[in-house]
């Protein structure tokens, strides 16, 4: 049986859609034996089980230094990607992090050492796909799909996403939303989780905190229970480069979903069957959301597709045999001995104390540090 790791910072929802679970599911029906590890938690032993390893939006000192090892013993390397890490918006809360050169540097070296690139992103594929010897699209699966859905009382409309999304919500939709309210009044209710964008104060409308775990998350979304979910997405090369996951998660919960007429959802959006693309305008939005509103047979209609998709395109049965065949592309059986862990975390060590003391701005002896990484880096 094949040995399978995954080497990540956390298990972070990216990890849990872009591999976690399509390897769980491998594991259960015994395609392959698995295990996910932290990237500070790395040593020889779990480097020699591995006969493939995949490293997950991977930027670490030690995620590079294992990716090196990795590689001089031959092992079978895979990098996965689900955001345009090196291209981060200005905006974003990370952005300090992954603007920084030695991240970047990072990023770049542990992508070189690996033979495939996997992402969920249909831009991506190509940007950064070209530099391996296999490239695949892979699609995130929908882990909570429902049977069935009730009907509610009132019409129910939200949106689910993490808190940097709240500046979207402020810039595409909070006009049409102040109008939506304006139109309907009670018979309709606005609620967000995670992301609290300012209309939620001025409406005085329903929010849910964020939720760090995704399977809590993804329960909020289903006790919710929304009639229609709102998925705006800025025009910029960075959100472009994203996955449709917003879709594959409304529609796993029968929620019939208006998303924003660009890149990422025109891949994976068919209007007016299982969902809705509109321009990012005002008048586009409210004239969308009016619509679904108002028709109750579109909507029931839409909810069946939806949740069909999510059963026979997007189960984790059909996507984890797909991620299976993708990462074994191009293996060729390896048992070799990976040795000298401990090393390169005392490489890490030097490294990070190099990092914060340029980071205080002392100067004295920064030249000794920095003749010492040279070393280090060149090992």
């Amino acid at each position: 049986m094949i040995n399978v790791l995954i080497v990540s910072n956390s298990l972070i929802p990216s990890v849990l859609l872009c591999g976690h679970s399509q390897m769980e599911y491998l594991k259960s029906i015994k395609e392959a034996d698995y295990r996910f590890l932290e990237a500070s938690k790395l040593d020889d032993e779990i480097l020699t089980w591995a006969n493939i390893i995949i490293f997950l939006r991977s930027e670490s000192l030690i995620e590079r230094y294992a990716s090196d090892l990795a590689k001089k013993a031959g092992k079978h390397l895979i990098y996965v990607l689900d955001d345009d890490l090196l291209n981060i918006p200005d905006y974003l809360s990370s952005v300090a992090y992954y603007q920084r050169a030695d991240i970047k540097d990072n990023i770049k070296h542990i992508m070189a050492n690996c033979d495939t690139f996997l992402t969920p992103s249909r831009i991506m594929v190509n940007t950064y796909g070209m530099s391996f010897n296999h490239a695949f699209v892979i699609d995130e699966p929908a882990l909570y799909p429902i049977e069935e859905k009730k009907d509610n009382d009132i019409i129910r409309i939200g949106f689910a996403g993490s808190i940097d999304r709240a500046q979207d919500i402020n810039d595409i939709l909070s006009g049409a939303l102040r109008k939506i309210k304006n139109k309907y009044g009670h018979s309709v209710s606005i609620e967000f989780i995670g992301a609290r964008p300012a209309i939620v104060d001025e409406l005085g409308l329903k929010h849910i905190p964020y939720q760090d775990s995704y399977a809590v998350y993804e329960e909020k979304v289903k006790e919710a229970n929304w009639d229609i979910g709102l998925a705006p997405m800025p025009l910029t090369a960075f959100h472009s480069c994203k996955y449709f996951n917003k879709y594959v998660e409304y529609a796993s919960f029968g929620i019939v979903g208006i998303y924003s007429n660009c890149s990422p959802y025109t891949f994976g959006i068919k209007d007016g069957y299982n969902g809705l693309l509109v321009e990012n305008d005002t008048d586009s939005w409210v004239n969308a959301i009016s619509k679904l509103i108002d028709d109750k047979t579109l909507r029931d209609n839409m909810k069946a597709n939806c949740l069909k998709e999510a059963r026979d395109i997007y189960s984790i049965e059909v996507l984890a045999m797909d991620y299976f065949n993708k990462i074994m592309e191009g293996y060729e059986p390896n048992n070799a001995r990976v040795s000298g862990m401990w090393k390169y975390r005392f490489r890490c060590f030097i490294s990070k104390v190099i990092y914060k003391v340029k980071e205080q701005g002392f100067n004295l002896p920064i030249w000794a540090f920095n003749k010492v990484l040279k070393k280090i880096r060149k090992q």
